[in-house]
């Protein structure tokens, strides 16, 4: 009889010894809230070493990396990923001039700046510069023709 009280405390040593080196919930969802700092906006509750990560992210890759991150955390039992991805933002097209007023304009631009061997034609708003410029003059050239509101410049410059 004494063997088996012996066996049966041992038992309940060995259980409460093993229970209580388990890290309590408080612990685990302090580590698992420094491992989600590097994903702002996603957040996370621990119930039994279970996590569920809420919040939202900006891209898919973040939530996904937000998940391995915390099953990372040594002592978590499972992860329950419902981080939601923020919608992109929409793009806004920006108003392009008609093609008449984007020659006018650009060529004006350039003559005003001494650009007269630079040629513009205008397409459906893309811009094609042809012609010779110098090097250094490149980069305000384009940026004169970039400014005028054109959807693109196609630049079939010779450099001087």
């Amino acid at each position: 009889m004494k063997r088996i009280v012996f066996i049966y405390l041992c038992a309940l040593l060995a259980f409460t010894s093993f229970y209580a080196c388990r890290p309590s919930d408080a612990n685990l969802q302090k580590e698992v809230n420094a491992v989600l700092m590097a994903y702002p906006g996603a957040t996370a509750s621990v119930h039994h070493g279970v996590v569920t990560l809420t919040g939202y992210v900006d891209s898919e890759e973040m939530k996904l990396d937000a998940e391995r991150a915390t099953q990372s955390v040594q002592h978590i039992k499972s992860v329950t990923n419902n981080i939601m991805v923020n919608a992109p933002a929409p793009v806004l097209a920006l108003p392009t001039n008609p093609d008449h007023i984007l020659i006018e304009e650009i060529s004006s631009n350039l003559s005003n700046d001494g650009y007269n061997d630079v040629h513009v034609m205008v397409s459906d708003g893309e811009v094609t510069l042809t012609g010779k410029v110098k090097r250094t003059d490149l980069e305000r050239v384009m940026q004169i023709a970039n400014e005028a509101g054109s959807k693109r410049v196609i630049n079939q410059l010779e450099i001087e």
